[in-house]
């Protein structure tokens, strides 16, 4: 009885040993093609601006797809895989690019203050979302469609 009490045990606890990673996946292409359907006009944030201008190191990226609207309306979104060493750095990095879009339009636009007041962020798994946009929640449930 011993044997098999430890055995179980040993069972449950290699079991709950994996990783965040391995629970959850992204399909952030494809994610991204759906969202650019229903959101046009969004186009890639370059990597260098994202660094330079927003303070963004892409390299604690695993994967991403970061993109805004060229309309300057405010629209945005970022999916971004982090590894669990890199998650408060980049968060923190996250926090600033919207403290900078903000300022940058409080130059043209009140209503695209607003929304990037009001962006949706959250984590699933070991991924980073962000969005911007007139219905926050009905971006985020596109993305929910390609998480596995």
């Amino acid at each position: 009885m011993k044997k098999f009490l430890v055995l179980c045990l040993m069972v449950l606890f290699v079991g709950g040993c994996g990783s965040k990673d391995n629970l959850t996946n992204i399909d952030i292409s494809q994610a991204s093609v759906k969202l650019d359907e229903k959101y046009t006009n969004m186009v890639d944030m370059d990597d260098k601006e994202l660094s330079i201008v927003y303070g963004l190191d892409v390299s604690l990226l695993e994967e991403y797809e970061i993109k805004s609207s060229q309309l300057m309306n405010g629209n945005f979104y970022a999916i971004l895989k982090v590894s669990d060493k890199n998650m408060d750095t980049v968060r923190d990095q996250m926090d600033n690019l919207f403290s900078v879009l903000e300022s940058q339009s409080n130059l043209y636009s009140p209503d695209a203050v607003k929304l990037i007041k009001n962006h949706l962020e959250t984590e699933v798994g070991n991924y980073l979302i962000y969005i911007v946009s007139e219905d926050n929640n009905a971006m985020y449930e596109i993305i929910k469609g390609y998480i596995s």
